[in-house]
């Protein structure tokens, strides 16, 4: 019975030191967020965004086997590229060239561009 009372208090202490140790933590992190003033520039007002035309890809004159360069779809891809980095503030132009599926890869590396694909939503 000794040893049981024994090894409950054990648990509580440390339970109680690793309890508190990480509400120091927390309270030394806001702390030192105040003193660098990262919390206030991020609660500063948005900068505006500014539309930009996304560029039209350029026609690729080369014969494929599939018909898998439909126009829509490229412009889908380069609109969706233009707007992520329009919102990471890349101002460099670019261009999307060639749109094509890759079908001759093995059936681990379709499974494992599938996962990471998915993986994000």
């Amino acid at each position: 019975m000794d040893k049981l009372i024994l090894g409950l208090s054990t648990t509580g202490v440390g339970m109680l030191v690793v309890f508190f140790g990480l509400v120091i933590l927390i309270v030394c992190i806001s702390v030192m967020t105040m003193f660098t003033g990262r919390q206030k520039a991020a609660k500063a007002a948005p900068v505006p965004v500014k539309a930009a035309p996304a560029p039209m890809p350029e026609p690729v004159a080369e014969p494929e086997e599939e018909e898998t360069d439909d126009l829509s779809v490229v412009a889908a891809i380069t609109a969706a590229i233009a707007a992520i980095w329009q919102e990471e503030g890349h101002d460099s132009g670019f261009v999307v060239r060639r749109v094509r599926r890759v079908q001759n890869s093995s059936a681990r590396a379709r499974a494992a561009r599938e996962e990471q694909i998915f993986s994000h939503f």
